[in-house]
């Protein structure tokens, strides 16, 4: 070795014992994973849309369409591995649709303010080998980045579609896609949202995307308050949690020697904890908690790995006091009179006339009132027609106010159908039960473009009823003010019908600002 080549090698081992020497700074090693599960070989968990990867959070916009999240493992369109994430929006059996339809998966990472993250994904869109929206752009994926590390879809600023322009038939699929791109952090933590979109309101419809393999790498943040080697902890809260309502609350902890320990706490009071025999890296783990009381709460987790060094990380969410936004849902507060017989007070009616009669009435024999003394009877009867019309509707709706966009009610009902004991239209779905909302706050039925069927599935003859049956259904409030519209259906031209309908203990209930 010359003299020549030995000083520049001394001055390279003289700056690298420099910079090691200087607090603060540290020698990168090349970019470093920041999601968890990316590659979803790490498992699934269950929620009432299905099963979405282990550290992964989920959303929809509800409306007239069927989501459904998947374990998927058929290997053609896996990319990586055995397993992967789709996303499935479905209109079957639906007689409309809403436009603008969407579901997706999300993720908060703890990240360096100023450092640049390369993301890349893959996957691929698919559907029906028939569907007549596969072309033109009808179906697409976008990604959207929350740069507060918000766990609230609807507050991304900017959707950032992905040029996936090929949609597959559903069961001949073909190359499975790429994408990649960068993105620079601003702050400590963002969030990361994937979205399927279907663009119109058409029925009979059905999207799969398939994704795999989704990464996030860049600098490394520093090291948790255990000091070099300890754990770090990231904390991702439910934007609008309801006091009484469980609620999930999700943690990600990495480094270390491996996480021994997770503890969460609200107002300083252990509300889980979780113990390891083995220190786990790159943990995710979803704790249940339930605020008792509305008001700023603060929640803190802390970690702690093998070597008995912890780190934590504290945040405060404000939790909403459950609230019922329906004003006389139970009929106990009187009716009133119309043109076709008597509506709970505050109530509005609607019907879409034609060969049919309709009925509205102050309902009180105790069978099919299931609390109180009262409940709302809605008829619709082809008594002494020589013809009648199908798809027949009569119902009632409310103009509800006060709600936050985005946050999650919880609509729930009891009702009963019933009809004549001889009608051969007792079985077979002939009659059915309907809601939907107006998201501008209307009062035409007609307008409503997201009808849900309420699974009353049993057709109880008229004198003669069972149990009124329960429903309930959590959906996330597009506006502050929509309306709520319930609706009696017969399907068919049958005369000599008569469908009776009775509603009671109507409620809409959830989050209001404390």
């Amino acid at each position: 070795m010359n003299r020549k080549r030995i000083l520049i090698v001394a001055l390279l081992l003289a700056l690298v014992a420099a910079v090691v020497a200087v607090p603060g700074i540290q020698i990168a090693s090349g970019p470093v994973e920041r999601l968890t599960n990316g590659d979803f070989e790490s498992g699934f968990y269950s929620t009432p849309v299905g099963y979405v990867g282990n550290g992964w959070g989920w959303f929809t916009n509800a409306g007239e369409a069927t989501y459904g999240f998947y374990d998927e493992t058929w290997t053609p369109v896996v990319y990586d591995g055995e397993h992967g994430q789709l996303i499935e929006i479905n209109t079957y059996s639906r007689t409309a649709s809403d436009a603008d339809r969407y579901a997706g998966v999300f993720q908060t990472v703890a990240v360096v303010p100023g450092e640049t993250y390369d993301l890349s994904f893959y996957g691929m869109l698919r559907a029906l080998a028939d569907d007549p929206d596969r072309d033109g752009y009808n179906y697409r994926l976008q990604y959207g980045i929350d740069y507060d590390g918000g766990a609230d879809w609807s507050a991304v600023e900017e959707w950032v579609e992905v040029p996936w322009d090929t949609v597959h038939p559903r069961l001949s699929p073909g190359d499975i896609d790429s994408f990649s791109t960068s993105v620079e952090a601003s702050g400590p933590r963002l969030t990361l949202f994937v979205r399927a979109w279907k663009k119109w309101g058409t029925i009979g419809r059905e999207l799969d995307v398939n994704l795999d393999a989704i990464s996030f790498k860049g600098a490394m943040p520093a090291e948790g308050d255990g000091g070099d080697g300890g754990p770090s902890v990231l904390l991702t809260l439910p934007p609008y949690p309801v006091a009484g309502w469980a609620q999930s609350v999700q943690v990600q902890s990495s480094n270390g020697v491996g996480v021994t320990k997770l503890e969460l706490f609200d107002d300083g009071d252990l509300v889980g904890d979780v113990e390891f025999d083995v220190g786990l890296l790159n943990l995710n783990r979803t704790f249940a908690w339930t605020p008792a009381t509305a008001g700023v709460h603060t929640l803190k987790v802390v970690a702690t790995d093998a070597g008995d060094q912890t780190a934590s990380e504290q945040m405060s969410v404000t939790v909403g006091q459950e609230a019922e936004f329906l004003k006389n849902g139970d009929f106990e507060g009187g009716f009133k009179p119309g043109s076709l017989g008597m509506v709970g007070k505050g109530w509005g009616w609607f019907t879409n006339d034609g060969q049919a009669r309709y009925g509205f009435y102050d309902e009180t024999w105790g069978p099919v009132v299931y609390d109180g003394e009262h409940g709302q009877l809605i008829e619709i009867n082809t008594y002494g027609r020589a013809s009648a019309d199908p798809d027949r509707y009569a119902g009632i709706y409310q103009h509800v106010t006060g709600l936050k966009p985005w946050a999650t009610y919880r609509l729930s009902l009891r009702g009963m159908l019933r009809a004549l004991i001889d009608d051969p239209d007792l079985s077979g779905y002939s009659y059915r039960v309907q809601w939907g909302y107006d998201p501008a706050g209307g009062e035409d039925w007609s307008l409503v473009e997201n009808w849900v069927e309420i699974p009353l599935n049993t057709v109880h003859p008229r004198l003669v009823p069972g149990d009124m049956d329960a429903y309930s259904v959590e959906f996330e409030a597009p506006a502050a003010d929509i309306t709520l519209f319930f609706r009696a259906w017969k399907k068919w031209g049958t005369t000599a019908r008569e469908l009776d309908v009775n509603f009671d203990a109507i409620s809409l209930s959830g989050y209001q600002a404390p």
